[in-house]
């Protein structure tokens, strides 16, 4: 993925490799851990705290973070679930609309 071997992984590098076959095949495995990492409770939602604590751990600022919750919180219950975060990043990777993507990249 280090396109341009500076030793490095930045958005650019990781932009030009991911595909919509690579996210299926390496990218949303790593994306789901991290998130369920951070879900506290383990019921495969992420309030606002937690989303912020995972996409600030992967570099986004926390302002961004905050945006990115609410494009995704669609129905209002302060919750973001797994399937709907991953659905959000892998349309953003193939080109598809993703609010969250637009508020993050």
């Amino acid at each position: 993925m280090d396109a341009d071997a500076d030793g490095r992984l930045a958005f650019d590098d990781y932009d030009a490799w991911v595909d919509g076959d690579k996210f299926d095949n390496v990218c949303q495995y790593a994306l789901g851990s991290l998130f369920d990492l951070v879900d506290a409770d383990g019921d495969g939602a992420l309030d606002c705290a937690e989303f912020t604590t995972l996409r600030t751990a992967l570099n986004n600022p926390p302002g961004n973070a905050e945006a990115a919750f609410d494009a995704l919180d669609t129905d209002g219950d302060g919750r973001v679930a797994r399937d709907a975060y991953l659905a959000a990043i892998r349309a953003y990777v193939v080109g598809d609309d993703s609010p969250m993507g637009e508020v993050l990249y």
